[in-house]
């Protein structure tokens, strides 16, 4: 393996110590079959809060319980999704984790069972949530679409922008410590960039003083293993900011 950066230790914006060894990176490889490894640089600390913040829907909800978000997001009608959705997925975890996972929308075991991130991508999540030394009960997981798209096409605005209270409600309670943006959908919400994901990963994003990391979606990575190492080099940040302990080799 290929180490290009020396370790260094920090502290973030909360006096929490950023624990920059190298060595918990390279725990993490084992389940990935990654072969090279870099550490990350800091956040910028440059705020890119991207949407605005006066959602009638965030409103509503935002001094809500989860479960009262949930039963709201289960009634919404807002968009043309209600009509062709089964059940919609709010969210699952733990609501005090310092870890938040977005993706973009349900798919269609999401659909079935009204849990976000449980057919293969999500297996494939669980594998990335274990590499960080974490697992699927101490972060809390969720989609910037609360309900599934047709045939899983990728959200369209109108979509994204009926949902986006709820999801800024979401946020709002957990009030999570670092926020990992998975796929385009959920880079360009929290970016507020309409770009491509290469042009926003590895940026120091700020949403309303939360760190965001960009990174691939774990169903692309299912048909591009090839990225799994620039995935992972972007989770170091997460375990950097986090002061996470990967795994070790097993026996």
């Amino acid at each position: 393996m290929n180490l290009e950066d020396p370790a260094t230790e920090s502290s973030d914006q909360r006096g929490k110590p950023l624990h920059l060894g190298i060595e918990p990176h390279l725990r993490g490889l084992l389940g990935w079959g990654i072969q090279r490894v870099r550490t990350a640089p800091q956040f910028s600390g440059v705020d890119s809060s991207g949407v605005d913040s006066s959602s009638v829907q965030a409103a509503a909800t935002s001094k809500g319980s989860l479960e009262q978000q949930a039963a709201t997001v289960a009634e919404c009608r807002d968009c043309d999704l209600c009509e062709t959705r089964n059940m919609t997925a709010f969210g699952v975890g733990d609501p005090s984790a310092d870890l938040l996972l977005v993706g973009d929308a349900p798919a269609e075991e999401e659909d079935r069972c009204g849990e976000p991130f449980v057919g293969p991508a999500g297996q494939l999540l669980d594998r990335m949530i274990a590499a960080l030394g974490l697992s699927r009960d101490r972060v809390y997981i969720t989609n910037v679409l609360k309900c599934r798209p047709p045939e899983n096409r990728q959200p369209q605005p109108e979509e994204v922008a009926a949902c986006q209270g709820y999801l800024e409600a979401q946020i709002d309670q957990l009030k999570p410590t670092m926020i990992v943006a998975l796929g385009r959908t959920a880079a360009c919400w929290f970016t507020g960039q309409e770009t491509s994901l290469a042009n926003m990963r590895g940026q120091g994003h700020i949403w309303r003083g939360i760190p965001v990391v960009a990174t691939y979606h774990p169903a692309f990575l299912l048909g591009q293993p090839q990225f799994k190492a620039e995935c992972w080099h972007d989770l170091q940040r997460v375990i950097e900011a986090l002061g996470l302990t990967p795994p070790g080799p097993r026996a």
